[in-house]
């Protein structure tokens, strides 16, 4: 008998995330189960198709690169194919081609410049969610132009062989009503010649489909007797079906490291014990012959042709409500104003004509909507069984309010007009006023409400513009409000942010421009507590690249602290990870990228110290920490070359 064609598919798509976090593991936990996910590959020598999404490869290149080493000693040992996707898991069809496109680039750079990956290689596609369209996805995949030539390959489920027709009654609607297998042992559905064989996908342009076994996704990782009956009888079949035939698992990397969603019940119980099993059968059992995807697919090639309607996996769109095509989720009453700001995100991208150099700040904007979208308009099972949005889904799409800062503060470089500039206005469409600083070199956003801090600086002086501080695309956890100060984890900090009083509300006072340049008075509205009434003004002159702040509190302080967190070309650093190196004077510190510096200065004379920050970092940038003990004093924080030291 034929050894029978198995397929191990791993699918790691978190999020920016960080450590930190009181109800979830932090990337360090997550990162350490899925290292013992693959350290079991190398052990037991059995091949793994591998993706990563774009926005969990940038996390890992900020907090942990050194995981990387894992990717490449699959590779050198010849047992990984890498499969690619989107950047940030956006669900395909809800989405212009423009921005599709987008993501699909990202996402293939990101493999170049971070696993070293030759793109020609990269041929199988992870669908975001498997929300499959042939009409809206095929072209797109099939699109040369790409940086790898375009995708040979998609994996969809096996019930998208089957015409959607109407309801129950329609080859779809049979295979459902039999799949999939409670508990890894009911009757195998007909039709096997479709589920365990490629087949190309009519009027997509030669893409072919590897068909994702659900009786395997159920049975995998085996923790029951009825999950191996299962496993084996479908080895068995395939065997059976000769030359051609293949069975895929394929699922999220956390089931198989029991992290993420999969931290209840037997699988945290269990842990990677029961995937470390059947790693182990599969590499003694001489019946079974694991395989690389591209390898397989080499030869021969799919002969069967098979038309695929829109659909997705069964829980997706029948359990959970979502339907075929997505479109209850994203369409649905609760959804909506979050559908609302991400159109509107994009409409306001899409028609800019010139989008300005790569790595400036339409770029970035772009990112922040990409990042947004990340696994679109997700809904969470409530106990009565009904769905709705997820915490998080909300949150990540409440922040491409990001994108109409960013997407101002680049309207601003092209109309610059030799000025300083004073504003108050709800510049990111939150609600609250916020107040833009302006000068030909700098761009400055400031909240009152939540402890008077720089939530966003931007350097002009380069084309195309950068962000210093401010790292919007990070994760919010379920932080929904758009410039609140983030305390756990304190992944946001902004500048000029008052230790232990970082959500202090403040009002407006004295604000305006001259011929000398721009400022504002904030005054805190807090009458209670040592520091109630105090006041900071902050200070843009006409030609500075510098934004400075003078503080008056009302009572003489033990220690005061200010911490500054940092990001130069906030963009570069998404892409590169830390990419950064010190600078440092007297007075003066700060980091570099490439030819974006930006540091924080005590000017010679004030009663401050350098202190050291609770954190040395957050996502995406690095802190600093001041100390006064006068109740008076001045600080500064600016871009280009460090303030001149005095003799």
């Amino acid at each position: 008998m034929k050894r029978a064609a198995l397929s191990i598919v791993q699918h790691g798509h978190q999020y920016l995330i960080t450590d930190g976090y009181e109800s979830r593991e932090g990337l360090s936990e997550v990162l350490e189960s899925f290292a013992t996910v693959l350290a079991l590959h190398l052990k037991y020598r059995v091949p793994l198709n591998l993706h990563l999404s774009g926005i969990l490869i940038e996390a890992i290149a900020w907090h942990a690169p050194e995981f990387f080493q894992w990717i490449e000693a699959l590779r050198r040992e010849g047992l990984l194919e890498l499969l690619g996707s989107t950047y940030a898991q956006n669900v395909m069809p809800l989405f212009s081609d423009e921005h599709n496109l987008r993501q699909l680039h990202e996402a293939l750079e990101g493999y170049r410049r971070h696993l070293g990956a030759d793109l020609r290689t990269i041929k199988g596609f992870w669908v975001p969610e498997r929300v499959w369209s042939t009409e809206k996805l095929a072209p797109l995949l099939r699109n040369t132009a790409l940086p790898n030539g375009g995708y040979a390959y998609v994996l969809l489920d096996d019930r998208l062989a089957f015409p959607l027709g109407d309801g129950t009654s329609s080859e779809r609607g049979r295979f459902d009503a039999v799949m999939p297998p409670a508990r890894g042992n009911a009757p195998a559905p007909p039709d096997d010649r479709y589920r365990l064989h490629p087949y190309e996908i009519e009027g997509s342009g030669g893409l072919s489909c590897l068909p994702i076994s659900a009786e395997l996704r159920y049975a995998i990782p085996p923790r029951r007797d009825g999950q191996w009956d299962a496993l084996r009888a479908m080895t068995r079949r395939v065997s059976a079906l000769g030359a051609g035939a293949l069975v895929v698992y394929g699922d999220d990397l956390e089931k198989a490291a029991a992290v993420g969603p999969w931290t209840k019940g037997p699988h945290r119980r269990d842990g990677v014990e029961p995937y470390e099993a059947l790693l182990a059968w599969i590499r003694a059992d001489p019946s079974v012959e694991p395989v690389l995807l591209s390898s397989f697919l080499a030869e021969p090639p799919p002969r069967e042709r098979r038309a695929v309607e829109p659909g997705t996996f069964y829980e997706l769109s029948r359990s959970m409500g979502a339907g075929e095509d997505y479109a209850a989720w994203w369409c649905g009453r609760a959804y909506q104003p979050y559908r609302e700001l991400l159109t509107e995100a994009e409409a306001l991208l899409r028609q800019q004509k010139d989008h300005g150099p790569r790595g400036g700040l339409w770029d970035l904007a772009w990112k922040q909507l990409m990042a947004s979208s990340y696994e679109t308009a997700w809904h969470d099972m409530r106990p009565d069984g009904t769905c709705e949005p997820s915490p998080w889904a909300r949150t990540l799409a409440a922040h491409v309010r990001s994108v109409f800062v960013i997407a101002a503060a680049a309207e601003w470089q092209t109309r610059r007009d030799g000025h300083a500039h004073a504003e108050r206005r709800d510049i990111d469409h939150d609600g609250e006023e916020e107040i833009i600083l302006a000068n030909d070199w700098l761009y400055a956003v400031i909240t009152p409400e939540h402890g008077g801090r720089l939530i966003h600086l931007f350097d002009l002086s380069s084309k195309g513009g950068r962000v210093v501080v401010g790292n919007s695309a990070d994760d919010w956890n379920w932080q929904e409000t758009q410039n609140r100060y983030m305390d756990v984890p304190p992944n946001h900090p902004g500048a000029f942010a008052d230790v232990g009083h970082e959500h202090d509300h403040h009002w407006i006072g004295r604000m305006g421009a001259d011929e000398h340049g721009a400022f504002a008075e904030l005054v805190r509205s807090e009458a209670r507590g040592p520091f109630g009434g105090a006041s900071k003004r902050f200070f843009l002159a006409r030609d500075a690249r510098r934004l400075g702040v003078s503080y008056e509190l009302p009572r003489e302080p033990e220690r005061f602290g200010i911490e500054f967190a940092l990001s130069p070309d906030y963009l570069a650093l998404l892409r590169a990870g830390r990419s950064l190196r010190p600078v440092q004077s007297r007075t003066a510190r700060g980091w570099r990228v490439g030819s974006t510096v930006v540091w924080a200065h005590i000017p010679d004379g004030e009663p401050v110290l350098w202190d050291v920050p609770a954190r040395p970092s957050c996502g995406h940038g690095m802190r600093l920490r001041v100390t006064a003990y006068r109740p008076t004093f001045r600080l500064a924080l600016g871009v280009g070359a460090l303030p001149r030291e005095r003799p």
